[in-house]
């Protein structure tokens, strides 16, 4: 998903009981969203999203890229990036099981190759979610398994993601604010947990990220901080890294 977003999260099971406090046009819904980028300011970015009542059609980008939204009843089903030149360059293909994402498919298509890769989740009874990643021959559909790993949420938020490769694995650990995620009321974003954070209930005000190599350990951190409206919604964001580059986020409701 562009500029994160769908920052990738949500356990249906924790969340049927956290739904969003509003519904239909009465909702609380992020309009626009500005992004700024103090290491690299030819990368900010506009975006305006529309909505069919709280149910997200799409959001378009000062570069005249798009992303675009399909429903099946209240499920989002997929999500299709489309380029400058209006070529759709990428698509996420989701389907449910028993109203939980089972299987998200996505295609990146580039100039001369396109790249397919599928997530498959598992529903453990301690409530942690498992998945494993395949990447997927475009032309024989051939599986191959490339990572797998296991999200953990506590009361609608992910709180630890691990994801093991063959010669590298990574923990994210999030922490929350009790505000209200911007994202809280749009039908649907709450299954969907390849999304990690944009899905969850509240915002993270820390991010911290764990790789090891072998034997060689790195860390990166993450902090944010914010502003909220009247009704406890976030109107701007400013996310610092270790090298104190500043990624601001503003949004309007």
């Amino acid at each position: 998903m562009k500029k994160n977003l769908c920052f990738f999260g949500a356990l249906a099971l924790i969340l049927s009981s956290c739904s969003s406090d509003e519904n239909g046009t009465d909702a609380v819904l992020p309009k626009t969203v500005s992004y700024k980028y103090s290491d690299s300011p030819g990368d900010n970015d506009f975006s305006t999203i529309t909505y069919d009542g709280n149910k997200i059609l799409s959001a378009s980008y000062t570069a005249s890229d798009k992303e675009v939204y399909t429903y099946t009843g209240d499920f989002i089903t997929k999500i299709e990036d489309f380029a400058q030149e209006g070529n759709i360059s990428s698509k996420n293909e989701i389907t449910y099981e028993d109203g939980k994402v089972k299987i998200d498919v996505l295609t990146e298509i580039a100039p001369t190759v396109t790249y397919i890769s599928k997530r498959v989740y598992t529903y453990n009874t301690n409530g942690t979610i498992s998945f494993v990643n395949y990447s997927v021959d475009p032309t024989t559909k051939e599986e191959t398994k490339k990572s797998d790993g296991v999200l953990t949420y506590i009361n609608g938020n992910l709180i630890k993601k691990i994801e093991t490769f063959d010669s590298y694995s990574y923990t994210k650990t999030y922490q929350y604010d009790a505000k209200n995620n911007p994202f809280k009321n749009v039908l649907g974003f709450n299954l969907l947990i390849d999304h990690e954070t944009s899905a969850s209930l509240n915002n993270v005000t820390k991010l911290t990220t764990l790789y090891k190599y072998g034997e060689d350990i790195t860390t990166n951190i993450f902090n944010s901080v914010y502003q909220y409206n009247e009704k406890g919604y976030p109107t701007k964001q400013t996310q610092t890294d270790s090298s104190q580059d500043d990624e601001i986020t503003e949004y309007t409701y």
